[in-house]
């Protein structure tokens, strides 16, 4: 089960009416003439909450307010030089996974193929993998030294497009850097914290109120009718939900945006060493 599934079974057992999500998202009423072309719409109350109010509402809200934060090896991408000091960058897809680019904030000259069982630079086809074992013993000498060297790194980068960013300072474009970057959710929301899915679910419940205030408003007042339900039954339910929209914005500004962070371990573990003294 993912943390979306998870929601959509707190929807279905909240405390919204049946009819009311049927109402909302399989349209009962719709066919009460036996028209035969109606019965491609109809779509069950699961499905019509993962597209309509998960798909459509909340997940383009935490895409672009969450995200993953990840070290992307950028071989592979189009560098093209724009003039005073500015570079810019476009990745493929298939170098970010299928998956969008939210911010970069950070690019280091540099690859990880080498530690990813490449060859090094100075090795060769006759000695396979020692290339690698001597960046890896550098690697630990370096760190043990107290006047090591930092990596080139340029934190100035604006995004300029679709898995496109600029970056500002760097006079030489290379081709081999590497990026840290935040990228968006899967649809599932595989990263989030388990301990963090009520949370959303309640957001989901408090979505799925609103659409049904905006959509069920109106067309109560002609479907109902049809269905021997009472009008003002259906009308009063559908009235409590009228500030649902601001409890959803409300939650998820504070308790939802706080979630997401947490579920970003490499984050917060940048978070936690930017305000440890280190070692100089």
């Amino acid at each position: 089960m993912s943390c979306v599934d998870h929601a959509i079974n707190m929807v279905q057992n909240s405390d919204i009416d049946q009819y009311l999500l049927e109402l909302a998202f399989t349209n009962p009423n719709g066919n009460f003439m036996g028209n035969w072309y109606d019965h491609i719409d109809q779509t069950t109350v699961e499905q019509g909450i993962r597209e309509k109010v998960i798909h459509a509402s909340v997940l383009p809200s935490c895409k672009i307010n969450g995200g993953k934060t990840e070290y992307i090896d950028l071989y592979g991408s189009r560098v093209r030089d724009m003039g005073n000091g500015c570079v810019e960058v476009k990745c493929p897809m298939h170098i970010t996974g299928g998956r969008h680019i939210v911010n970069v904030t950070e690019v280091y000259l540099g690859s990880m193929n080498s530690v990813t069982g490449v060859l090094g630079l100075n090795s060769s086809a006759s000695s396979c993998g020692q290339g690698v074992m001597n960046e890896m013993l550098s690697g630990v000498l370096d760190s043990l030294q107290s006047s090591r060297a930092m990596p080139t790194s340029f934190t100035t980068i604006h995004m300029n497009g679709h898995n496109s960013f600029v970056i500002e300072g760097m006079t030489n474009p290379l081709f081999s850097m590497v990026g840290k970057m935040i990228l968006e959710y899967d649809d599932n929301l595989s990263v989030i914290d388990p301990r963090s899915w009520d949370l959303f679910g309640d957001l989901c419940i408090l979505a799925t109120k609103n659409y049904i205030f905006r959509t069920c408003k109106r067309p109560a007042e002609e479907a109902v009718r049809r269905s021997g339900v009472s009008l003002d039954n259906i009308r009063d339910d559908i009235s409590e939900y009228r500030d649902a929209w601001k409890e959803y914005r409300e939650l998820f500004k504070t308790s939802w945006t706080q979630a997401m962070g947490y579920s970003d371990v490499r984050r917060v573990a940048n978070a936690i060493a930017a305000i440890v003294p280190r070692r100089m």
